[in-house]
């Protein structure tokens, strides 16, 4: 199958489906993840600014980045236009409709964090045996570890 032309209409439907898995959000908490790196980075350039300049710039700067999002999210569609049929476009913004589509980003959130606590368990429980288990196949290879 040939990747969707990216025509308007489907560079619409496209737009329409990174909307709906959160893109534009996931692009704006990125802006605010980066709201501490900027204003360290512009008090290190500006080592004379007062704290109420930094905080205005980097208002500025995050005001900037949101209006030009649209730029970025166009990057998206040209990711998604190269990977998808027309016809998988169509059967995606389908499912992403539906309740059951609509209800996996709603429930990223919780998988994440869920899955993070489960990893950390999981890693205290089996760090030792792992650790003692790599040491003992490193001496039987020969390796003389203590």
């Amino acid at each position: 199958m040939q990747p969707a032309q990216a025509g308007q209409g489907t560079r619409d439907k496209i737009r329409q489906l990174i909307e709906l898995n959160g893109a534009a959000a996931v692009a704006d908490a990125v802006i605010d993840q980066q709201r501490p790196v900027v204003r360290q980075s512009f008090l290190a350039g500006h080592p004379g600014a007062n704290n109420k300049t930094a905080d205005a710039y980097v208002d500025a700067f995050a005001a900037e980045l949101t209006a030009r999002r649209g730029e970025f999210l166009d990057l998206i569609v040209d990711i998604y236009a190269k990977t998808f049929t027309v016809g998988e476009v169509d059967a995606l913004l389908i499912f992403h409709t539906s309740a059951l589509g609509r209800k996996v980003p709603a429930a990223g959130s919780g998988i994440l964090v869920g899955s993070r606590a489960a990893g950390t368990a999981w890693g205290t429980k089996s760090a030792a045996a792992v650790r003692a288990d790599a040491m003992a196949k490193l001496k039987a290879m020969g390796h003389g570890v203590k």
